[in-house]
């Protein structure tokens, strides 16, 4: 079944992108320019009901596979993230484990959430900002990271835990696009373009699931030559 538009204007780049397959009531479409995927607007929760389903996830401390998913990511931040000492978990949820691991860890850190920790106190930038499972329900990821450019200092940090798709992967048959709160789907091709747009180099890349980038006042050459790809 075809949608009623075939093409849309991407919420990262702003360029037209085609229809790619409807789903369970949903159109995705995909933008050749910066490669990302994407649900349009009109077709998202709206946010109470958004909210609801966050707040039944079972992301506590005491869930070690939930744990596990953010200490096993440890390794690399002190790798590839030098000098950091103040860090912000950008959609935090409604239960901070993160920010609670990197406290343990001898780091300032705080979770911003827009429904569950709005008013934190941004004004003070950060060195190193982290956003676990959670690029996939931005609604304007052109916005979000515009934000996210304001709240890291110079030479800082963003690292993006998002599930990648590759090129091999069928959309049709992908499990991460039926989670009706998923409307944004970015590849590795996605990151090279967020990187040049909006004036970071990506440091560590494993194109599953896990990009580091660090924020540069420009970035000469190819952004994909200054990559480091994981395994």
């Amino acid at each position: 079944m075809s949608p009623k538009e075939s093409s849309r204007r991407c919420p990262l780049c702003t360029a037209q992108a085609q229809w790619e397959m409807t789903q369970e009531g949903r159109d995705f479409y995909r933008c050749d320019t910066c490669a990302l995927t994407f649900v349009p607007r009109e077709q998202h929760l709206d946010a109470a009901e958004e909210k609801r389903r966050y707040s039944q996830h079972q992301n506590t401390i005491d869930n070690p596979g939930y744990v596990k998913m953010f200490t096993d990511k440890f390794p690399l931040l002190r790798k590839y993230c030098s000098d950091v000492k103040r860090i912000l978990d950008y959609g935090c949820g409604p239960g901070p484990v993160l920010v609670e691991l990197l406290r343990r860890e001898g780091y300032e850190a705080i979770g911003y959430d827009p429904y569950f920790a709005p008013e934190v106190d941004l004004s003070r930038p950060f060195d190193l900002i982290i956003s676990t499972e959670a690029f996939e329900h931005f609604a304007d990821p052109r916005k979000e990271m515009e934000r996210i450019a304001g709240l890291v200092t110079s030479h800082g940090y963003l690292a993006i835990m998002t599930r990648q798709r590759s090129e091999a992967v069928d959309l049709q048959s992908w499990w991460y696009v039926r989670d009706p709160t998923h409307v944004t789907f970015y590849a590795p091709r996605t990151f090279d373009w967020m990187a040049q747009y909006f004036g970071y180099r990506v440091l560590y890349q494993d194109r599953t699931n896990f990009v580091i980038l660090q924020k540069v006042p420009s970035v000469g050459g190819s952004i994909s030559e200054n990559a480091i790809f994981g395994g």
